[in-house]
């Protein structure tokens, strides 16, 4: 089957554009993107696939969640403001669920979980994007860095709660029956791995961080049962109330910047591709699919810079989806951020 180029919604797309290279504004992310895609051409077709997305009301989610609609896909939408989650479901082309459910509190990702069995039965789409950023609590961290000891234990717990734990959670109440129907999806949204390791950031960083490397435990721990996990992330800072408005948001990418990697991710044509990452601002969107995301695939996590590790083999043995030649002691090429 050929994979073919994803095109938005009129509203959302912009010129077309063949440069692959990374894009440092969102008005040159928006200049890859393509026209409408001929329906004798076909795209992926999500119908029937029920998707659950995190972090629905705005932003990346509200972006994602138009375009898995725009292909068919029943949503269940989540977030914490009900009038903007309401809102994006409005403007869905499919009819979406949706439940206002706050996944800083431990019995938040269980009621999400039933809700969306009791709208659609099952989930076979984890789309974890619901998070927060560091100006949730210092809204001048953009200039003013956040040194780590000065940050109370209480808000380091807080950022794992949400940015890492719901999400955990939401997988692990999903992915049972997904085993049992032979397929599905988990996708998280983290954030450029220098970031993870930045100054300044640490309640966030640490955070994203957990949640990058249980990626990877997933994808190994669900080896062979048709469930990938992989991650996605913009690869640079976006339009999203994340970032202060101070910045000026020419300089930032599109909250459109993971619409194309998320949609192939939660389709068929990405079956037996699992423990990856993905990264919005160098996704090329004038190819089509198949080989954008080939192009812009890389290792999940820190795969491949595990060699000081000596003794047995643990069990499992290597990570599901890493080949042998990204496991010694040379770490992968890496080409993002």
């Amino acid at each position: 089957m050929e994979a073919l180029a994803f095109a938005p919604p009129e509203s959302r797309a912009g010129g077309a554009g063949r440069e692959r290279k990374r894009f440092n504004s969102g008005t040159e992310y928006m200049g890859t993107m393509m026209g409408a895609l001929p329906d004798s051409l076909g795209a992926p077709d999500l119908s029937g696939t029920v998707v659950l997305l995190t972090g629905a009301a705005r932003g990346l989610g509200r972006s994602m969640a138009l375009t898995l609609a725009d292909h068919g896909a029943h949503l269940m939408l989540t977030a914490t403001d009900e009038a903007a989650l309401e809102e994006t479901a409005r403007r869905c082309r499919v009819a979406a669920a949706t439940v206002a459910a706050d996944l800083d509190d431990p019995a938040g990702p269980a009621r999400v979980a039933e809700a969306v069995r009791d709208a659609f039965g099952h989930v076979d789409v984890v789309i974890n994007n619901a998070g927060i950023g560091m100006s949730s609590h210092w809204p001048d961290f953009w200039t003013n860095p956040v040194p780590f000891w000065s940050v109370e234990r209480a808000r380091y717990e807080r950022y794992l709660r949400v940015n890492f734990l719901a999400g955990l959670d939401l997988a692990r109440l999903t992915v049972p029956s997904m085993i049992e129907r032979g397929w599905g999806r988990i996708i998280n949204v983290t954030t450029s791995l220098s970031t993870m390791l930045a100054g300044g950031l640490a309640p966030y960083a640490s955070s994203k961080a957990a949640a990058e490397a249980m990626t990877a435990v997933q994808a190994a721990d669900l080896a062979g049962t048709g469930v990938t996990a992989n991650v996605v992330t913009t690869g640079g800072s976006a339009a999203t109330r994340l970032i202060p408005e101070s910045v000026p948001r020419e300089t930032l990418l599109p909250d459109t910047v993971l619409d194309q990697p998320v949609l192939w991710l939660a389709s068929r044509l990405s079956d037996g591709v699992t423990a990856r990452r993905f990264i919005g601002a160098t996704w090329d969107g004038s190819l089509p699919l198949a080989e954008a995301a080939a192009a812009n695939a890389a290792p999940v996590a820190w795969t491949g810079y595990g060699a000081e590790v000596s003794g047995p083999a643990p069990p499992r043995g290597r990570p599901a989806g890493i080949t042998g030649d990204q496991t010694g002691a040379t770490p992968p090429a890496r080409r993002q951020s």
